[in-house]
């Protein structure tokens, strides 16, 4: 695998369109686009969570989000509710379509790192420490799974099925929506960080603290592991059609081919192109580009499967920490650790 880089040649490659850009007050940790591409949810560390104008950049709303400290945001499948967690031990639903009004549900432990919709919007999920929680979308309990064997470190639906997936340390797990008890567990000794199933549901993957990446084959439960990342391995994107997947780990982009036979024994895509090791990976929806951010502010969009070389390209202030595309991938958005939100229409360019 390469090793970090210190400077990269992108003068050549031409700016990234913006549609607008705006801050909040604190570092950005999440943000999150209604899935009718009318709002874009971003949550600031120290609580609150502003609601914008998706096309214009208006503020719509702020609710207070969580004493202590927002961490997360998933929408409902209607863009009705918003969930949130945060460090009040809570999950929070919000009902953005009746004036933001909210139920709160007690997570179990002190600090709510995950929130995940299920597809359908039926059921939410929450991630509190050892405690793996499913509610149903006015926020009754339905299920209060066993404890896990160590924190929670991501939650993840299942594509195209009513299950739950976790990860911890040592192992992946399946949930259903009517049973306590794992439906399929997957073992490996390692400190797992987060997981990321395949749109056609046939891998899971998951970025580990040993500088890997792990893959499951979901039918045969057969693994392989790709290794020798300079360091751990906190980003991981799928391309819509199941054949890619970006990995971080490093300042160079790495894509694997996961067609055919899989990845195991090829030699992966390598996108170079920042100066400093990866924060944040996006693949467009139905589309070919993948959008990349760094610790150093720095964006770049590629298309890896036609090209290595870099497209379009900007900066924002601070380090980048998330990327996320509006669900008809002609725009996406960026945020900061110093609070600073750009909203990007490279399908116009």
């Amino acid at each position: 695998m390469p090793g970090l880089t210190t400077s990269r040649e992108t003068s050549s490659a031409p700016e990234l369109g913006v549609a607008w850009e705006r801050n909040v007050a604190d570092h950005a940790i999440d943000i999150a686009y209604s899935p009718d591409g009318r709002l874009l949810a971003v949550a600031a560390i120290g609580g609150p969570i502003s609601l914008f104008d998706a096309q214009s950049g208006e503020i719509t709303s702020v609710l207070p989000g969580h004493s202590g400290g927002t961490f997360a945001l998933s929408w409902r499948a209607d863009s009705r509710r918003l969930a949130s967690g945060g460090q009040d031990g809570a999950l929070r639903i919000w009902d953005i379509a009746d004036g933001a009004s909210h139920v709160m549900c007690d997570a179990g432990a002190a600090w709510v790192e995950h929130v995940a919709y299920s597809p359908a919007g039926d059921f939410v999920v929450s991630a509190a420490g050892r405690k793996l929680r499913l509610w149903n979308s006015q926020g009754e309990l339905l299920q209060n799974y066993p404890d896990h064997p160590s924190t929670i470190s991501d939650v993840q639906w299942q594509p195209g099925e009513r299950l739950v997936t976790s990860a911890c340390y040592g192992r992946v797990a399946t949930f259903r929506t009517d049973s306590p008890e794992p439906l399929k567990a997957f073992s490996w000794k390692g400190s797992i960080l987060n997981l990321a199933w395949s749109p056609d549901g046939n891998y899971i993957a998951t970025g580990n603290q040993d500088a890997s990446v792990h893959f499951w084959y979901r039918k045969t439960g057969k693994d392989l592991e790709m290794s020798g990342y300079p360091i751990k391995v906190r980003e991981l994107a799928w391309d819509s059609s199941s054949r890619y997947l970006a990995t971080g780990g490093s300042a160079i982009v790495i894509v694997w081919d996961c067609s055919g036979k899989g990845p195991a024994g090829t030699k992966p895509i390598e996108l170079d192109g920042h100066e400093l090791p990866l924060t944040a990976l996006a693949y467009q929806p139905n589309g070919a580009f993948l959008a990349s951010g760094c610790r150093a502010g720095k964006i770049r969009l590629w298309s890896p499967a036609t090209s290595r070389k870099l497209i379009r390209t900007s900066e924002l202030p601070g380090e980048i920490t998330r990327l996320v595309w509006a669900s008809d991938g002609r725009s996406f958005a960026a945020s900061s650790s110093v609070g600073a939100v750009r909203v990007f229409r490279p399908a116009a360019e």
